[in-house]
């Protein structure tokens, strides 16, 4: 056999070939390798076979090895780095706890607000064809005074499908009597079942060829098909059956039309700018019209929707809507009318007309809340900037010796940045737990319904993820780019803990502050101008002021002798009948008022008598409507003072007498002070108190009784008046509401808003003082020698104190003069969008400064005092 053993050549040429770490490894392969070369038998070949098997197996082999040793190198330099991160955090857990704390709270403040945005632009758009979806709006205005409507007449939606078939696919209109309640019941004898629902809705046919809302039982194509069939929810249906299969039954609709209930739908989103219960075929509605539509083109209580074939087409459809209102409406209305498209999507933000089927948002409150998500966002992010920036400094010498040690300047900044990263990660996953357990509390002081699911969605991954990254590369800049590129006898001999950074903290300082104390002002003022609104006088009594729903009810047939019942109880004061809800809603009717050439449109209010008594509204000049003139509904009117203003009569008094109508004997006979008939974002404007004494005014014109109460055992009272109500309207459900808690419902946004901001505001004052007291602590610690050996020299703890807190207060007295301004122009900007401005009060911005001062304060008196009353000799010792 063979010596299989290479020559001394060979090894040699191993050692000079090789990798010298893996030679030993080798060794054992070289040889195995020529004694498969030799096994040919001419030791020649075998020479060279050998030389290339090495070429070959061992050049594989060691740049295998290269590569396996470099991503060993990586993970291992990750783990180190990881190492000295976790560390670094357990020795520095106060700095850490802060730090983390902050950004977290900041993430969580941004993610909640987000949530409430996104919802708010969420509306109508689960709708398919949502972006072909357009309102058409009646805008009824002569000389600024009428009405701006969603509303549309019964014709018009038919109308407008005919002319122009070219543009426009299907129209829908909905209509509910313009009651605030209808009554529904029932029609087993067994188990009657009744209630005054205000959330139903007469509708077309082809309502689900345009609206995407999920029918669970029934056929889309015919539930709405023919007549005297409803639709209701799954909720209604639970409520008026029990679990039975609703489908097949009968429900009662204003004690007299029986309807056959053909599906059951599933309850309408939150994010649909209309809620309803129940869908009535519109064909019913015949029955309650002696067999047919109203044809009038002046009477608009029907909400009208197009779905056009493209969403190119409402430009072309909206300059042609002058020529159809010429067409079509009455020669009387037609030149003050205007038709306008509104989409779908833009409703709940952007459409602010009268008569909208349920109150909307505000594009305006949208833009507050993102401001105070991105004020309390930047607050926490420079906070933990501020306070990297601050611990970065420290770690100078570190940084020093590293690169003594043979670091390069990419590793430092790898380690600087990926520790910043890190810590900002852990923010992340501190912030989601914090929205997690937060969202409950939230979605009940905002009224929504937002799940915690919704993070999961690719917008939040995706900013999950960038914010870390964003925030901690920030952060980690100044350390990882400015620190690693000091050569490293400047970094050892320096004291650049105090030297470098501490004019960027504080600016950072300042901006954190001035963005707290521009939101605690902008919390007064919207606190200020949310009570104004709600309890600055109204002109009008609205405590104790029951209102009782009774459009289309038997009240019509029973009015006096309900009436004269009511009063026999000694807490009744007084008993009227009203249009609408008052303060909240009004109504327009054409009136020929003597001076002018043609009618014109006014806000109106048809009334009964002992309305100005219930309402306790104040008489300006003439008299009030007498029952003992029984002429008074159809030859005297009510204006108010404003009315006056707007004709130029010189005196209230001047306006009594003058006549109105096309008849000399129909004359003004009282001037009322002016009231707010309609919310307070609305400006007084002229008003008409119309007297409609006939009893089928309850059918389309009177909708409230309103009985005013005194305040003593308003229990007793409400029991009393129950009774009393079952004995004269028998079968039909007593139901009411007190006026002063309805109108609170037009100032929720105020509400709302106000809450959010004080909330947010005290966060972010929280978070911005995490920072300062994260700030105090490493300024004490890096200031504890030269404190020391002040107090060495003879310097008193009140002056160490001042010396050490001298310069915070110096940085909130900064933020304080830049936020004043800032505020006060924010502010007048945000107040403008209300008629009613409450003025802003300037204590408000001394309050707001005392309070940032204050906190302030606080955060760093602990510390302050703390480097006063050390002991010199224990800390130079230390040093």
């Amino acid at each position: 056999m063979v010596n299989a053993s290479p020559p001394k050549w060979a090894d040699r040429f191993l050692e000079w070939y090789c990798n010298p770490a893996l030679l030993e490894e080798i060794q054992g392969d070289a040889h195995e390798l020529y004694y498969r070369a030799i096994k040919s038998g001419n030791r020649y070949l075998a020479n060279l076979q050998f030389i290339w098997n090495v070429l070959r197996f061992f050049r594989w082999k060691n740049i295998k090895r290269s590569k396996r040793s470099n991503t060993n190198r990586s993970v291992m330099m990750y783990q180190n780095y990881f190492t000295v991160f976790r560390r670094g955090f357990i020795k520095q857990k106060g700095y850490s706890f802060l730090n983390v704390l902050g950004l977290a709270i900041g993430i969580a403040c941004f993610l909640l607000i987000s949530f409430y945005i996104r919802d708010e632009f969420s509306y109508d758009r689960f709708h398919t064809k949502a972006d072909r979806i357009y309102r058409v709006h009646e805008i009824f205005e002569s000389d600024g005074v009428g009405e701006r409507s969603a509303s549309l007449p019964f014709p018009t939606a038919e109308a407008l499908r005919n002319d122009y078939e070219g543009q426009v696919v299907q129209a829908v209109r909905f209509f509910n009597f313009q009651a605030p309640t209808i009554a529904v019941a029932t029609t087993t004898p067994d188990n009657i079942k009744e209630f005054n629902e205000p959330r139903l809705f007469f509708t077309d046919s082809v309502f689900f060829d345009v609206f995407d809302f999920d029918l669970v039982k029934g056929d889309k194509k015919t539930a709405l098909a023919h007549t005297h069939s409803i639709v209701l929810t799954e909720s209604m249906a639970q409520k008026y059956f029990k679990g039975e299969d609703a489908v097949g039954k009968f429900l009662r609709l204003q004690g007299s039309t029986n309807l056959l209930v053909t599906g059951i739908l599933k309850d309408v989103p939150a994010n649909a700018h209309f809620q309803f219960d129940f869908l009535v075929s519109f064909e019913t509605l015949k029955e309650f019209y002696n067999g047919s539509m109203p044809p009038s083109w002046y009477w608009n209580p029907c909400w009208t929707y197009l779905l056009l074939k493209d969403r190119h087409d409402a430009t072309t459809l909206q300059a042609a809507m002058p020529a159809f209102v010429q067409k079509y409406f009455p020669e009387f209305v037609r030149n003050d009318i205007t038709l306008e498209l509104f989409p779908l999507t833009d409703i709940h933000l952007k459409s602010h007309m009268d008569y909208e089927i349920q109150p909307n948002s505000s594009l305006t409150t949208i833009y507050v809340f993102a401001s105070i998500a991105l004020f309390v966002l930047l607050i926490a992010c420079i906070n933990f900037v501020n306070l990297s920036t601050a611990q970065a400094a420290k770690r100078a010498k570190e940084v020093g010796m590293r690169k003594t040690l043979g670091s390069q300047k990419m590793q430092l900044v790898t380690q600087f940045l990926f520790e910043s990263i890190l810590l900002c990660l852990l923010s992340v996953a501190i912030a989601v737990l914090i929205v997690v357990f937060a969202l409950p509390f939230f979605n009940s002081f905002a009224e929504k319904d937002i799940s915690p699911m919704v993070l999961f969605q690719p917008f939040y991954l995706g900013l999950l993820m960038a914010l870390p990254l964003t925030v901690g590369i920030v952060s980690g800049a100044y350390p990882a780019f400015v620190l690693s590129s000091f050569k490293p006898i400047t970094a050892l001999k320096s004291n650049l803990s105090r030297e470098r950074g501490a004019a960027f903290r504080k600016v950072l300082v300042v901006v954190q502050f001035s963005l707290s104390i521009i939101l605690l002002i902008g919390t007064g003022v919207a606190m200020d101008q949310l009570n104004m609104l709600r309890k600055s006088d109204a002109g009008f009594a609205k405590e104790n002021v029951i209102m009782i729903p009774v459009l289309r009810s038997p009240v019509s047939t029973n009015y006096e002798a309900l009436k004269t019942e009511l009063l026999r109880n000694p807490n009744t004061i007084s008993v009227t009948a009203i249009e609408e809800v008052l303060g909240a809603k009004h109504q327009v009717g054409n009136y020929l008022i003597e001076g002018l050439t043609e009618s014109k449109p006014y806000p109106r209010l048809n009334i009964r008598h002992d309305f100005l008594k219930t309402f306790n509204i104040p008489l300006a000049a003439g008299r009030d409507y007498s029952e003992d003139i029984v002429t008074d509904d159809s030859l005297a009117l009510l204006v108010n003072e404003e009315f006056v203003r707007q004709m130029g009569w010189t005196s209230n008094e001047a306006a009594i007498g003058k006549t109105f109508g096309n008849r000399s004997n129909r004359k003004i006979v009282g001037v009322v002070k002016d009231f707010n008939f309609t919310s307070k974002h609305q400006p007084i404007r002229p008003l008409v108190l119309d007297l409609n004494t006939n009893p089928r005014a309850f059918e389309l014109f009177i909708k409230y009784l309103a009985v005013r109460i005194k305040s003593n055992d308003v229990p007793a009272t409400l029991e009393w008046l129950q009774e009393k109500w079952k004995t004269q309207i028998p079968g039909w459900p007593f139901e009411y509401f007190f006026l002063e808690n309805n109108l609170e419902n037009l100032y929720k946004n105020e509400n709302k808003l106000s809450k959010i901001t004080l909330v947010f505001s005290c966060l972010s004052i929280f978070v911005a003082c995490l920072g300062l007291f994260g700030l105090s602590t490493f300024t004490v610690e890096q200031r504890k020698k030269e404190m020391s050996i002040r107090k060495v020299l003879g310097s008193s703890d009140s002056e160490i104190f001042m010396l050490f807190s001298k310069r915070f207060f110096v940085l909130i007295l900064i933020a304080n003069i830049l936020a004043f301004p800032l505020a006060y122009l924010l502010m007048k900007q945000w107040l403008s969008s209300f008629a009613y401005q409450v003025s802003i009060d300037f204590t408000l911005f001394l309050v707001a400064a005392l309070i940032a001062i204050g906190i302030a304060f606080v955060t760093i008196c602990y510390q302050a005092l703390h480097a006063a009353r050390s002991n010199p000799a224990e800390v130079l010792k230390n040093e």
